[in-house]
């Protein structure tokens, strides 16, 4: 069998006319990984699992309700902690594909030599990656945001959707813990009216005195349950759009302190207190609000509002089936030869209940209450 290198090498493209099909093998299917995440903003974010089959599952257990310790005075048979409960996560490979398209003038002009090979991988895994990184936010399986059958945001229940959908009763709630806690920056949600003093972006400031400043990100850490800051809130991680952060940025700098002189000047360090805040430029700012109905929020992407996702680093989980194949067919008609890329992956969240979301943020207009 080829090696994946030598099948990329530029010399064998370019004077090959057939070429096989050739499967990474694990180690070569680990590189291409590890290039998807290096480009990626899942990385040192996201749990990355190696899938060696299909189906792989993942278990959280827990000692359920109820205290365990009672006055030695009182204790009984009855008291004894029999049961465990259990959150079992299944991850289940969903197969996608892709093709990327090699001229020979385009290789024949390369000067790049045997580094072509490392260009071509990580020019496709960081597009890759990109894809992903969106889909795996904002896909759902249930049509809520119209994605067609030809969409690969139609494959998933992204991780929005398990979070929004993680409440009592609900398909994602985690059975051991809990479910998360969700926050609305618009209050305009039926049960969420009074989430915040000021309504609109990441950080206000009223319009009357003392003019006081609400940065959305305190609240909240303030509605984290407190056993998941137990371990330093540097292992907490702020996820967002850039957009947001900008808006964070510009509030800090109005404050004309020596945090926002450094935050304008880029030397501040990009975290809210020490929870470090993760621009993800492909989260959505165009999500939409359901019409009339405020109890809720679909999955649009016509709208003006966008989120923010507090959690643990490593609580999203990404599953990667190593079994990753390149296939090439060769069109002499194009002098290009086709590549056929196809991989298959999951997703899944450790505890739900140890996240806290934010919805309907705004990124433009003035961050004075209106």
């Amino acid at each position: 069998m080829l090696s994946n290198k030598e099948l990329l090498n530029k010399k064998r493209i370019q004077k090959m006319v057939s070429l096989p099909t050739i499967e990474l093998t694990a180690e070569e299917a680990d590189q291409f990984i590890d290039y998807m995440v290096d480009e990626s903003v899942l990385k040192n974010n996201a749990r990355i699992v190696r899938m060696a089959k299909e189906s792989k599952n993942i278990r959280a257990l827990g000692l359920g309700s109820g205290r365990i310790l009672k006055p030695a005075a009182t204790f009984s048979s009855s008291d004894y902690k029999k049961e465990l409960a259990h959150n079992l996560i299944t991850l289940t490979a969903k197969k996608v594909r892709g093709c990327v398209v090699i001229y020979d003038d385009d290789l024949e002009d390369n000067p790049e030599g045997e580094s072509f090979v490392d260009h071509v991988m990580k020019m496709v895994a960081g597009k890759i990656a990109n894809e992903l990184d969106e889909a795996y936010w904002i896909a759902d399986t249930h049509d809520l945001s119209g994605f067609g059958s030809d969409d690969i945001r139609s494959v998933w229940d992204g991780w929005r959707y398990r979070i929004d959908h993680s409440q009592d009763g609900e398909t994602y709630e985690n059975d051991v813990s809990g479910s998360a806690t969700i926050l609305d920056a618009s209050n305009a949600i039926t049960d969420h009216t009074s989430d915040f003093d000021i309504a609109g972006k990441i950080a206000m400031v009223a319009k009357t005195a003392p003019y006081n400043w609400e940065f959305k990100f305190s609240q909240m850490l303030e509605k984290l349950p407190s056993k998941y800051k137990k371990g330093g809130l540097a292992n907490l991680r702020f996820f967002t759009s850039d957009l947001v952060l900008q808006n964070y940025i510009d509030a800090l700098s109005a404050r004309s302190t020596i945090l926002g002189d450094n935050a304008i000047l880029g030397k501040g360090p990009l975290q809210f207190g020490t929870v470090p805040i993760v621009p993800c430029p492909l989260m959505p700012t165009t999500m939409e609000a359901n019409g009339s109905d405020t109890t809720k929020e679909d999955y649009a992407t016509d709208g003006t509002y966008t989120d923010c996702m507090l959690t643990h680093k490593e609580n999203l989980i990404v599953g990667i089936h190593r079994n990753i194949k390149i296939e090439s067919q060769r069109e002499a008609a194009d002098e290009a030869t086709y590549w056929f890329y196809s991989l298959r992956a999951d997703l899944a969240i450790e505890n739900v209940e140890a996240i806290v979301i934010l919805k309907r943020l705004v990124t433009t207009g003035s961050m004075v209450e209106a």
